[in-house]
């Protein structure tokens, strides 16, 4: 006859596995093991009743709120709305249940009658759905302590138990392990801290021991006696704390984090990531390029062509935007096919077919084989749950049920790699020797619990029902257990004006916290290939000077920065912006073909009126949202120029607008384009136009530094047209409505040849193309990026 051997109880099938491979190194055979929830399971009977399943218990919610006003308690008997709201009326029912706690029990707590209205709901909701259970011959976790059973003929199999206690036992599950222990005997490993002391008042009841903090303790609950005892061992060598403007900048801690463990000799299965929100594995998988991690939670399916295809169907036609549909360009849906089959029944109620050829449509967008079986498993109870009682509901709110289950598929991640991510729940009874933990903040860590929807904690305190608060401190147990295991801590927390480390941190990490910011220290780890490579290298090149034909603009770049018009004249490389801001060019663009259209000679138009200006400006309105206001502005200043210019113009004549010209002077072609030029008398007048408020013109004292030549250029061109010099130029300052003329016109033109004999200077040798020292120059440059100003 074969010995009976030990069966070994762990929280999770990880904890187990970890447990399994200190096995594997011993000379024995592999002891039995199972996870607390198998225990459960294996080692009661249900006779003669059958255990419901999510549908069913759904189904028969929505029968039992038949007749009941639920609206009073914030929830609908929409169908569709109270596929979303029953879990929170289900969870209410199954945490009294879990603690043997009845309705009746709290009406007596709440002494002011403060719930009666709300409880005497729920108490009709309960019993209509305990009477469908019955009626059924049917369990779930709400009536199971009524009729289960423990299976002896199992728990004989074994010697003993031993079961690893990480968390909390409800009334009802110690009652199954009390039941248990009167058949076998059943040894509970557990560890007491000052986070736990709840989770054990259990153990005291039994014990009448008071269990010291610190403490690893081993019990016999058949004899009710203390095993073995034991001091908790802090393994903590090296601990880190960073904090990062982003989520995502945390990613590149993660590997930097890895890669410093691994380069020290720590083998990289024994690493471990965690993730207070597992929502966040998505992000990280998108990242994951050297493939480190394994993903316990399993890998999101919204990264899949499935979702993705399911998804933007569903945003299409609920936001008719233009992003929503080049979103079905990009993944090659068909739009015409959605706006035929979908679009036209979108509204309508929703018949199985419809239904089934909805998403038939969307499963022939994937050929993964592991999410079409999950795929298929969902539709199959979603035509349960949606078809098998005659409910008419729009093929839109269908929809929305479809996408949310779809979104719940996890994939099992094979091929992956040795550095695990995992939720705070799967570190119970595994130990790492390495472990980061990102997000370490105030919303996430301990988590918030959504339970206490329809009690205050006041009432929970009274009717001994576990609070948020109880809840807080279970999980601030797990993280205490887990880090004090583990050797080395790496912590990330995102520090922004609007999170902030979690306060738990100051208990764990009292000394430890930093609150830098580190994002530039690990940037590069994630964006390396969209870093900015900056140009400082010495560009010297041999270029003819006298054969490039000048502007003024151009000759202005030259003088004040050689190094951008290598770039600009050169290498003719043009500035690229998605931005809507303006460019400091674009308003005064506009108002000079304004003024140009205005003062434009046609046969059929000589009205200089100030009514015309305004139509030309609605003529030019842009749909650059961030010019609207500048041009409402200008046109209002514009009327100030109208009576101005109305008056120069009695005595003097428009000759030319927009006026270009290629000239010679020096040896040097020259080019350009003058705004307008006006005649009184014998003498002509250039006019540039300048929209700047802070125009400033060269002096006397100053001309000798100046690079700006543009009005001496006008002043050689209209002397070279027309013939003559009689010929004033001028700005024409259209924010403060006045001409400036150009005082230092002559001492310029003596300073322009000598600029002009310099450059064929140049031209007979190599040119230094060097940045410029003044460095006010770069501000407004469209290079400074390039030449890291």
């Amino acid at each position: 006859m074969l010995l009976k051997q030990k069966l070994f109880v762990f929280p999770t099938s990880r904890s187990i596995r970890s447990f399994i491979n200190e096995q594997k190194s011993k000379s024995t055979l592999l002891p039995f093991t199972l996870t607390i929830d198998e225990l459960f399971k294996k080692s009661i009977i249900l006779e003669n009743k059958k255990y419901i399943d999510e549908e069913e218990r759904f189904l028969f919610l929505k029968e039992s709120i038949k007749s009941i006003d639920v609206s009073k308690l914030g929830i609908s008997d929409n169908f569709t709305k109270f596929l979303k709201q029953n879990e929170y009326i289900y969870r209410f029912f199954l945490e009294l249940a879990s603690e043997k706690v009845d309705i009746n029990d709290i009406k007596i707590a709440d002494t002011y009658d403060y719930y009666y209205e709300h409880l005497e709901i729920l108490s009709s909701i309960k019993d209509n759905y305990i009477k469908k259970l019955n009626e059924n011959n049917c369990v779930d976790r709400l009536n199971i302590h009524e009729h289960f059973k423990i299976n002896e003929k199992f728990l004989n199999k074994f010697s003993s138990i031993d079961l690893v206690f990480e968390g909390y036992f409800t009334k009802v599950e110690f009652d199954i392990i009390h039941a248990i222990s009167n058949v076998i005997d059943l040894n509970i490993e557990f560890h007491s801290n000052e986070y736990n002391q709840k989770s054990i008042d259990v153990f005291r009841d039994l014990f009448d021991e008071d269990f010291e903090l610190n403490k690893k303790y081993k019990i016999s609950l058949k004899s009710k006696k203390i095993l073995e005892v034991s001091e908790i061992i802090n393994k903590v060598n090296s601990l880190e704390i960073k904090g990062f403007t982003s989520r995502i900048n945390q990613i590149a801690y993660i590997k930097s984090s890895i890669t410093k463990c691994v380069q020290d000799g720590i083998d990289p299965s024994t690493i471990a990531l965690i993730l207070p929100d597992e929502s966040f594995a998505s992000q990280l998988q998108l990242f994951d390029n050297e493939k480190y991690f394994n993903y316990a939670m399993g890998k999101d399916i919204k990264n899949y062509r499935l979702y993705e295809v399911a998804y933007s169907i569903h945003s299409y036609l609920n936001e008719h935007e233009i992003k929503n549909e080049k979103n079905l360009e990009y993944l090659k849906i068909d739009k015409i096919f959605i706006e035929k089959n979908i679009k036209v029944k979108w509204n309508k109620i929703c018949t199985k077919e419809i239904f089934t050829f909805v998403c038939d449509f969307v499963r022939s967008c994937e050929n993964n084989a592991e999410i079409l079986e999950k795929y298929d498993e969902i539709i199959y109870k979603l035509n349960i749950l949606l078809f098998s009682s005659n409910n008419e509901i729009l093929l839109k709110d269908i929809y929305k049920i479809f996408l949310l289950r779809i979104s719940e598929i996890k994939l099992d991640d094979v091929n992956a790699g040795k550095v695990t991510v995992l939720g705070l729940l799967e570190t119970r009874a595994v130990n790492f020797e390495t472990i980061i933990i990102c997000d370490f903040n105030e919303n996430f860590i301990p988590k918030k619990s959504i339970k206490d929807k329809f009690l205050s904690t006041k009432i929970k305190q009274m009717t001994k029902l576990p609070t948020s608060f109880d809840r807080e401190l279970l999980q601030k147990y797990y993280y205490k257990r887990l880090i004090e295991s583990s050797k080395n801590i790496f912590i990330s927390y995102v520090n922004s004006a609007s999170n902030q480390i979690s306060r738990f941190a100051n208990e764990l990490f009292p000394k430890s916290i930093d609150e830098k910011i580190y994002d530039n220290y690990y940037r590069h780890i994630l964006y390396n290939n969209h870093n900015i490579s900056h140009f400082d290298e010495n560009i010297i090149q041999r270029v003819d000077l006298t054969k490039i034909t000048w502007s003024a603009s151009s000759l202005k770049i030259f003088l004040q920065c050689k190094r951008k018009f290598y770039l600009q004249y050169i290498l003719k490389l043009k500035e690229h912006t998605i931005s809507l801001k303006p460019k400091a060019f674009e308003l005064g663009d506009i108002v000079h073909s304004i003024l140009e259209d205005y003062y434009k000679i046609d046969e059929n138009s000589d009205d200089l009126t100030y009514e015309r200006i305004e139509r030309l400006f609605t003529k030019y309105t842009t749909s650059n949202p961030f010019l609207l206001l500048d041009l409402e502005i200008w046109k209002k200043k514009l009327y100030e120029f109208y009576l101005y210019d109305l008056k120069r113009l009695e005595n003097r004549k428009i000759i030319g607008l927009e006026r270009s010209f290629d000239i010679e002077f020096e040896g040097f072609k020259l080019k350009g384009i003058i705004d307008r030029v006006d005649q009184q008398d014998d003498t002509y007048e250039v006019l540039d136009y300048k929209t700047s408020s802070a125009l400033k013109v060269d002096t006397l004292k100053n001309y000798e530094k100046s690079s700006d030549f543009q009005l001496e250029f006008y002043y050689l061109a209209m002397s070279e047209i027309y013939k003559t010099d009689k010929v004033n130029v001028y700005y024409y300052d259209l924010h403060n409505t006045k001409l400036i003329e150009e005082i230092a016109l002559d001492k310029k033109l003596e300073l322009l040849v000598e600029v002009f004999n310099s450059l064929k200077e140049m031209s007979n040798k190599e040119i230094s193309f060097n940045k410029c020292e003044d460095k006010a120059v770069c501000n407004f440059c469209i290079y400074n990026t390039i030449c890291d100003r």
